[in-house]
């Protein structure tokens, strides 16, 4: 008779399942049509309810903090895959912090920036670089090469990446297509089965197909190309150094590099503030007409910013560049645009900055190593200088200050929904700087919310 009982106990215990909690960093999203979709900052996982059965059943699930796992209720099993309710013994700071360790701390990529120049073929009037003739020499490539060759030997990393950065990286295009030749020749004799992968945040007008051609061959692969809209605002605000025009060029060699059957990707970046918005629709219009189909072009969209250039145009302010943030990730998808903001910058440690990464590097002209492509002049940028043998000595101060991260103590950040994604190091120059990182977390939280629902 005790036995029947503890069997029937067992079998009710395995019907009813494990007890489970709503994950703080779970999103339900209700859309103006009624549907439903559900978004986990930890798993990056959204999923959309459109069919009224499923909208009542989740409607009815998500009511409580608690529930009990059921094996046969499909909607229960989808939630707990996808992290939006765990374990109700389940430490969700150490979850996150696992995050950290695996895709961060454990992170086997090599991830370098090369800043092959400091001058610019455009005169961006919201540009902060001083825009000085100074360029990386043969001695400076050669020296990387061989840092590369170190760090492979020493830390395991199983992969390099280069991102070719400037000024205007393009203005080098000969020199970075040598570049790419050593490495890939240094890496096929003495590191089999490495590969690398190359790409740069370019201006796109020296993109022409003999230089895109060159590059897309050595593996030269993903282009940030920024585009402030159509012409007659992108002209204004992106002219050439001589006042000429620069937006016709820009798109021809996109239409070349899209006219091919190479594999890339183009981030189409679309900088505005209220006077750019305003044309935004006519320009995701017009991309849309003549690369919709091209799933190698995504859009991803940033407020301008203050560089300290005088002639800035109308900076927006927090609220106006939420509204127009949300509003912006509707007209994408109107368009039927793939949208790296609503996609690429919810996943788990999407935002956390490169600067923060152990295994990212960057090298200028003069063979200082920093972390942060904004302050190149600062000294707490500087972590090393490179030696020719590719050796240097690092400066462990600077270096801590960067990638220590202490989110884990800061309230802030652990009542956060957005935590998995920047896991407290959005911008640790401004930490740096100020003390603190100056996040609103219900800006966040509500521009979050509304991109992805405006979007799916």
């Amino acid at each position: 008779m005790i036995t029947s009982v503890q069997e029937d106990t067992i079998s009710i215990v395995s019907i009813i399942g494990t007890k489970l909690k709503k994950s703080k960093y779970a999103f339900f999203i209700e859309k103006d049509n009624g549907e439903y979709i559900v978004y986990s900052s930890l798993s990056g996982a959204v999923i959309l309810f459109s069919e009224e059965s499923y909208i009542n059943r989740l409607k009815n699930i998500i009511k409580d903090d608690e529930i009990f796992y059921d094996e046969n209720d499909d909607i229960i099993v989808t939630l707990k895959a996808k992290k939006l309710f765990v374990d109700s013994t389940a430490d969700e700071d150490l979850m996150v912090r696992t995050l950290y360790e695996e895709n961060i701390v454990r992170n086997n990529v090599l991830d370098l920036m090369l800043v092959v120049t400091k001058q610019c073929n455009l005169r961006c009037t919201y540009c902060g670089q001083s825009h000085e003739n100074k360029r990386m020499e043969a001695d400076t490539y050669d020296s990387i090469i061989n840092f590369i060759q170190n760090q492979l030997k020493t830390h395991g990393y199983r992969k390099v990446q280069i991102t070719f950065f400037g000024g205007e990286p393009l203005m080098e295009c000969k020199n970075i297509i040598l570049f790419l030749t050593n490495l890939k020749e240094m890496l096929l004799s003495e590191f089999d089965g490495i590969e690398y992968t190359a790409g740069m945040s370019t201006n796109g007008y020296l993109l022409t197909p003999k230089n895109f051609d060159a590059l897309v061959s050595l593996n030269c692969n993903f282009y940030q190309i920024s585009v402030d809209v159509m012409d007659y605002t992108h002209d204004n605000t992106r002219p050439l150094v001589n006042g000429g025009r620069s937006w016709q060029q820009i798109i021809d060699n996109i239409k070349y590099m899209t006219s091919t059957n190479e594999k890339f990707s183009i981030t189409l970046r679309t900088n505005f503030n209220i006077d750019v918005a305003e044309s935004l629709i006519e320009f995701y219009k017009y991309v849309s007409e003549h690369f919709k189909s091209d799933k190698r072009i995504n859009i991803y969209y940033e407020t301008i910013k203050d560089q300290g250039n005088e002639n800035t145009p109308i900076i927006l302010n927090e609220t106006e560049e939420l509204v127009l943030d949300i509003d912006i990730a509707k007209i994408i998808k109107d368009n039927e645009l793939s949208c790296s903001n609503a996609v690429n910058r919810n996943m788990p440690c999407s935002r956390v900055c490169y600067a923060s990464k152990p295994n990212y590097f960057i090298f200028d002209e003069e063979k200082k190593i920093m972390k942060c492509s904004f302050e190149f002049d600062s000294e707490n940028n500087c972590i090393g200088l490179l030696k020719s043998d590719g050796t240097f000595n690092i400066n462990e101060g600077n270096y801590s200050k960067w990638v220590y991260s202490d989110y884990l103590s800061s309230e802030k950040c652990k009542n956060c929904k957005a935590l998995p994604l920047c896991l407290g190091k959005r911008c640790p120059r401004t930490i740096i700087n100020t003390g603190s990182m100056d996040c609103n977390i219900d800006i966040i939280s509500n521009e979050i919310e509304g991109i992805i629902k405006n979007y799916y």
